[in-house]
C-alpha cells in the first residue's frame, strides 16, 4: 500500500503560478470582458445580469451579488466539491499539468475524505460503478446484458467509456462490500443502493438491470440509473438512485462531465431525451450531447448549461409525442435563458438511437449539423400539422398562434423575417401583422414584469439579510478607511511592510487587520513578493480571505510617503484605549498561539504600558 504524503508547499505554488484562473473558470463559465476585468453568471447562485468577476492579473475571483470570492483552488473546491488537494489535483490536469504519481489523489493524505459522511458515498458508489462493470464485461451473469447492448450498437469502448454496467438478480452488493470493509449499515442505508426490510436487513435496489452511472461535473459517480432487462410490466422500465445528498435529479445532466469541454468549445449543447440518444450520438462524434433525468428539463439544469454555452439544440423523437415534448422543453427554457435555441427535427419518426442504427452514425452526424433549425422555424412547421391552410379558419388559427409565439421572441431581426414570410405567404398587409404583434408583445411584458415581480418576493429572508450586511460593511469608518489602505500598501509594498514592522507603538485598531498584519509577516518569511492569489492560500480563515478580497478589488491609486504617515497618525490619533488594549490582547493571544518568543515579549511590554496608561486616566479623572 503506497504511503499517503501531503502535496509540499513548493508543488502547490508551482501549480497555481504556471496556471491561469482565467483558462479554468473559462472551463465552467461563459465569460466576456468589461474593462480590466472578466464577467459572467455567478456558477453558485442563480442570476440574470452576470455579477460573478474574474481578475486575471491578481489571479482571484469573486462575485458581487453572493459574496463568494478566492483563487483557482477555491473555486475548484465550491464548484466541485473537492477537497484542497483534490483541487490542487484538479488544477494541474485542467491546466495539462502533470503531476508526480505520488501526488494523485489516492496516495495525498485529505484528498477523499472517507471520514465525512459524503466521502463514505462516494466510495460507495466508485466501488460499486466498478462492481457492476466487471460483472457485464467479465461474467457469464453479465453476458445476456452485454449481448443486448451489443445489439443496439455499443462498441466494448463505448462500454467502458461510460463504465455501464450489470446489477444482476442475485444479491452480492453487500457482501462486496463488506469484504472492502466498506458496511457500515447506515452509510448502506443512506446511500440508496439498498431499501430496507423488517429486522434491520437490506435489500439491494437494483436487480436485473443495465446500470448507467450518473456522475458530478468532477466525474465522480454519484447515482445510478437501471433498465430493466427482463421486461416485467410490474416494474418500472427504469430506475434512479432516490435523492440524497450527493444526488439532485433537478441539478444534474447525463454526460455533462464528459460534454463540457466540447460544449464550451463549440458554446453549443444537444439535450436529448434519453441516455441511450446521448450515447448514440456520442458514436456518431457528436460530444456536446446531454440528457435529463427522466423529467423535464427544470431551471437548475438550464443555468448549468448557460455557463458553458450560448446556443441549445433540442433533439428529441421525430414522432408527435416527440414534437410535443420538443415544444415544452422551448416553452420552459425560453423565458428562463439567454440561450439562442433551435430544434433537429429527425424524419420517419424515428430517435436518435433508431437513427444511428438504421442510417449509420456517420449520417447522424451530417443530419444533426445541416438541419438545426431555428425556435421560429420549429414553430411554423409545428403550428403547420393537422391544419388544412387553403381554409381561411385554419389559416386565421395558424397565423394567431405564430404571431403569439412571434411575441416572446427576443430577437428583433427573426421577428421582422417571420412577419416578412406571413405576409408574403398569406398576402397580407404587413402593417396590421406588425401592430397586432406589438400588441402581443406589450402583454408579455406585462405578464413578464408580473412574474418577476412575483419571483422577487419569494427571496428568502437569509438572502436578503446577506446582502444587506454586505453592504453595510462596505461603508467604513475614516478610521477604517486608514487602516485598509495601510494594509493594502504594506501587504503590496515591501518597504513599508518593514517600516510599519518596526514601530514599536503601533497597532491596527481592529482585530481582523492586526491578524492579517501578524500573518503576513509569517508570508513574507516563506515568499519574497507578495501575490494575493498565494496568500488567500497561506489564510487559512475564509473571513480573512474576504477581507483580502475585498481590499483586492478596491482603487488605491499610486502611493506615496505623505499617505502613509497621514493613515499612521490618524489610526493612532483615533485608536480608543479600550480598543487598543483589545487588539495588543488579541496580538499577544496569536503569539502565543505561534509560539513566537520574541512577540510574546514584544506585546506583554505593550499591554502593560497600556494598562498602566489606564490607570494613570483613571487616577486623573
Amino acid at each position: 500500500m503506497v504511503s499517503q504524503r501531503r502535496i509540499p508547499t513548493d508543488v502547490i505554488d508551482q501549480i497555481r503560478s504556471d496556471v491561469n484562473i482565467l483558462d479554468i473558470i473559462g472551463q465552467y463559465v461563459q465569460l466576456h470582458r468589461s474593462g480590466s476585468n472578466w464577467f459572467g453568471l455567478c456558477p453558485f447562485h442563480t442570476e440574470k445580469t452576470g455579477s460573478f468577476s474574474v481578475n486575471e492579473p491578481k489571479q482571484f475571483f469573486h462575485c458581487f451579488s453572493c459574496g463568494r470570492g478566492g483563487n483557482v483552488f477555491k473555486f475548484l473546491m465550491e464548484i466541485e466539491d473537492l477537497t484542497f488537494p483534490e483541487a490542487v489535483y484538479r488544477t494541474a490536469e485542467l491546466a495539462g499539468i502533470e503531476l508526480d504519481a505520488k501526488y494523485l489523489p489516492q496516495n495525498i493524505a485529505g484528498a477523499e475524505d472517507t471520514q465525512s459522511e459524503t466521502g463514505r458515498l462516494k466510495q460507495l458508489y466508485a466501488q460499486a460503478g466498478q462492481l457492476y462493470h466487471h460483472i457485464l464485461v467479465n461474467t457469464k451473469l453479465g453476458q445476456p446484458a452485454l449481448d443486448y447492448l451489443h445489439e443496439r450498437g455499443l462498441s466494448d469502448e463505448l462500454i467502458a467509456e461510460f463504465q455501464l454496467g450489470y446489477a444482476p438478480q442475485a444479491e452480492i452488493l453487500q457482501a462486496f462490500f463488506h469484504e472492502k470493509k466498506l458496511d457500515d449499515y447506515q452509510t448502506l442505508r443512506k446511500s440508496g443502493l439498498f431499501s430496507e426490510r423488517e429486522g434491520e436487513n437490506l435489500a439491494e435496489r437494483f436487480n436485473d438491470r443495465i446500470m448507467f452511472p450518473i456522475r458530478n461535473q468532477t466525474g465522480q459517480i454519484i447515482a445510478f440509473s437501471g433498465r430493466l432487462l427482463t421486461p416485467d410490466k410490474k416494474l418500472p422500465k427504469y430506475l434512479n438512485s432516490p435523492e440524497g445528498i450527493l444526488f439532485n435529479k433537478r441539478k444534474v445532466l447525463f454526460n455533462f462531465d464528459k460534454a463540457k469541454k466540447t460544449i464550451r468549445h463549440e458554446s453549443k449543447v444537444y439535450l436529448f431525451e434519453g441516455f441511450m440518444d446521448v450515447l448514440a450520438a456520442w458514436r456518431a462524434g457528436i460530444k456536446n450531447g446531454v440528457a435529463s433525468m427522466g423529467t423535464s428539463l427544470t431551471s437548475e439544469q438550464i443555468y448549468l448549461l448557460e455557463q458553458t454555452a450560448s446556443k441549445l439544440y433540442i433533439c428529441y423523437d421525430g414522432d408527435l409525442p416527440g414534437r410535443k415534448a420538443t415544444k415544452r422543453a422551448l416553452e420552459l427554457i425560453a423565458p428562463l435563458s439567454k440561450f439562442e435555441l433551435g430544434t433537429i427535427l429527425l424524419p420517419e419518426k424515428l430517435d436518435p438511437d433508431e437513427y444511428v442504427r438504421k442510417y449509420g452514425p456517420e449520417n447522424f452526424k451530417d443530419f444533426v449539423t445541416s438541419h438545426e433549425r431555428t425556435e421560429l422555424e420549429f414553430y411554423l412547421e409545428y403550428f403547420r400539422a393537422g391544419r388544412n391552410l387553403e381554409t381561411e379558419s385554419d389559416q386565421l388559427a395558424y397565423i394567431t398562434d405564430v404571431l403569439e409565439r412571434v411575441a416572446q421572441v427576443k430577437d428583433p431581426l427573426a421577428r421582422d423575417l417571420t412577419i416578412n414570410r406571413l405576409a408574403k405567404e398569406f398576402e397580407l398587409d404587413k402593417n396590421n401583422l406588425t401592430s397586432q404583434l406589438q400588441a402581443l408583445m406589450q402583454q408579455v411584458q406585462s405578464e413578464q414584469l408580473k412574474q418577476d415581480q412575483a419571483n422577487s418576493l419569494k427571496r428568502s429572508d437569509k438572502v436578503v439579510y446577506s446582502t444587506q450586511q454586505r453592504q453595510e460593511k462596505k461603508r467604513y469608518t475614516p478610521a477604517e478607511q486608514a487602516e485598509r489602505l495601510l494594509l493594502y500598501r504594506l501587504l503590496h509594498e515591501h518597504d513599508v511592510f518593514l517600516r510599519i514592522k518596526g514601530l514599536a507603538d503601533f497597532s491596527f485598531i481592529h482585530e481582523d487587520y492586526e491578524t492579517i498584519f501578524l500573518l503576513a509577516d509569517g508570508y513574507f518569511d516563506r515568499y519574497s513578493e507578495y501575490e494575493s492569489a498565494s496568500f488567500l492560500d497561506f489564510l487559512k480563515d475564509e473571513h480573512l480571505r474576504q477581507i483580502i478580497i475585498s481590499l483586492e478589488l478596491g482603487d488605491y491609486g499610486e502611493s506615496n510617503e505623505q499617505e502613509i504617515s497621514d493613515c499612521l497618525a490618524f489610526i493612532m490619533q483615533h485608536s480608543p484605549l479600550e480598543e487598543q488594549i483589545k487588539a495588543v490582547e488579541a496580538q499577544l493571544e496569536q503569539a502565543k498561539r505561534l509560539g513566537d518568543a520574541k512577540a510574546i515579549m514584544e506585546q506583554t511590554t505593550k499591554l502593560i504600558e497600556l494598562l498602566k496608561k489606564k490607570q494613570t486616566e483613571k487616577s486623573i479623572i
